[in-house]
């Protein structure tokens, strides 16, 4: 009876010692915990991760495959589109695009200016196309297509317009279906915010014995300081249902960049295009510059015509 008060005193008088603990001391223990718990996150990552050559490379190397292995899409504050709109491609480990806003300039600007992998295919109507056959990032598959215009000040006899007047004219479905005749249809079907949309649309058939395309974007469209850009690609193709007399665009991409200058408004798009028909250069050298001008021609009659708003 005796041994088992003296063990009980001795049970509360370490409880009482314990309680009486600095702060100090529990929050090093957590730490600890922490710590351990960080070492095991490392040893699993290390497992499980593809191994990275990063002893030769450069600071700007290894902090590009840091970011390469970071958080997954949905866990990352600086992502531009939520995880269910990526398809397929965008989701894989090994794909290199990083869906930031910084790393979208960067994306645009590089394809703008890549002078190497594009080759010229015609210069028409005003229009400078060149070709890139190796496809892009997104899809191997089919070639892009970098064209560069400008549409000339003389050409709007309405006053005051702007590159973002124009950017309304050419994203807002409204003002859109009003002058586009190469859409059927053309909707935004969910809005994260005033940058990123969800746009649905079906292109009616360019050629005879071409069908119907339809194609589910998500698209960001946003300014930096006065420059327009946009970028969209394909979605998950069960995001929509399809109708099974149209075929759907998949794993393709396009941009955009538009500003002013002191004679116009300079436009730069790059278009994926799954044509899902392998064109030959004839058709394309006499097609591209006659639909790029039909199209910039009724935009600009639209702009001009709609002078009530």
């Amino acid at each position: 009876m005796f041994e088992m008060k003296d063990l009980c005193e001795k049970f509360f008088c370490f409880w009482r010692n314990w309680c009486k603990r600095p702060k100090e001391s529990l929050v090093s223990i957590e730490s600890s915990k922490l710590l351990e718990n960080q070492k095991e996150a490392e040893h699993y990552s290390n497992i499980t991760s593809p191994p990275q050559q990063i002893e030769n490379t450069t600071f700007k190397e290894k902090k590009e495959i840091e970011m390469s292995t970071a958080l997954p899409l949905e866990e990352d504050t600086n992502t531009i589109f939520p995880q269910k709109y990526m398809n397929n491609t965008e989701t894989s480990p090994n794909f290199k695009s990083i869906f930031t806003r910084e790393k979208m300039i960067n994306f645009i600007e590089e394809l703008i200016n890549d002078k190497t992998t594009f080759t010229p295919l015609i210069n028409k109507n005003g229009f400078d196309i060149y070709i890139r056959e190796s496809g892009s990032i997104f899809s191997s598959q089919f070639p892009m297509i970098k064209m560069y215009y400008k549409i000339p000040k003389s050409a709007f006899t309405r006053p005051n317009v702007t590159v973002k007047l124009i950017d309304e004219y050419m994203n807002e479905p409204e003002k859109r279906l009003k002058f586009d005749n190469t859409i059927r249809t053309y909707k935004i079907i969910e809005r994260i915010n005033k940058e990123v949309y969800l746009l649905h649309y079906i292109c009616k058939s360019p050629m005879f014995f071409v069908s119907e395309r339809d194609v589910v974007d998500k698209r960001y469209d946003f300014y930096e300081g006065d420059v327009y850009y946009d970028f969209s690609s394909s979605t998950k193709d069960d995001l929509i249902p399809l109708d099974e007399s149209i075929v759907r665009v998949a794993d393709h991409c396009s941009v955009c960049k538009m500003f002013e200058d002191k004679d116009g408004f300079n436009i730069i798009s790059i278009t994926q295009v799954d044509t899902k028909v392998s064109l030959p250069p004839a058709v394309m050298n006499s097609q591209l510059p006659t639909r790029y001008k039909d199209w910039y021609d009724a935009l600009v009659n639209e702009i001009n015509k709609d002078v009530s708003k």
